[in-house]
């Protein structure tokens, strides 16, 4: 008797869970699509690149000065005074030094405008799919790209219009 109580149990619990699983909605989208269609995400890569362009020109700048010196400084190291070629080397050493330290302060700036522009982008994108998601009565979105079958319906286009709306 326990047996078949268990088993019907067993049985009841089981239908439970196909039928909340066949009641899933479940849609997709495609999130590099999304992340393309952000203006905010546009002009924050432009906002990068043009503080890479101007730090690699910083850096290049300040590299030409320190060959220059470099150069003067073995020309002149053979007629001039000990002290003096002291100086020089303590000079260059420093100039070395401040082009390292200035090339990791330029890595940092750069790799916290990316952090900073991705978890706002993902934030945004995170919170149209959910307003969209919520009205469709999807209990799930995917990304398409990840997916290995995506039956359900695309719902890019929509997360689309609602990204332009909450990016301006």
């Amino acid at each position: 008797m326990k047996k078949i109580v268990l088993v019907s149990i067993l049985f009841c619990s089981i239908q439970c869970l196909n039928f909340s699983f066949s009641q899933s909605k479940t849609a997709h989208v495609n999130t590099q699509l999304l992340m393309d269609t952000l203006p905010s995400r546009k002009k924050a890569i432009l906002e990068i690149q043009e503080v890479s362009k101007r730090g690699e020109a910083e850096l290049i700048g300040m590299d030409e000065q320190f060959q220059k010196a470099y150069k003067e400084y073995t020309v002149n190291q053979k007629t001039q005074s000990a002290q003096l070629n002291q100086y020089e080397e303590g000079r260059l050493q420093k100039m070395q030094q401040d082009l390292g330290k200035r090339e990791q302060e330029l890595n940092a700036l750069i790799q916290n405008m990316t952090n900073t522009m991705n978890e706002k982008t993902y934030k945004t994108i995170q919170e149209a799919t959910k307003t969209i998601a919520t009205k469709k009565g999807f209990q799930y979105v995917l990304e398409e790209a990840t997916t290995i079958f995506a039956g359900g319906p695309n719902i890019t286009s929509e997360v689309i219009v609602e990204l332009l709306k909450i990016d301006k």
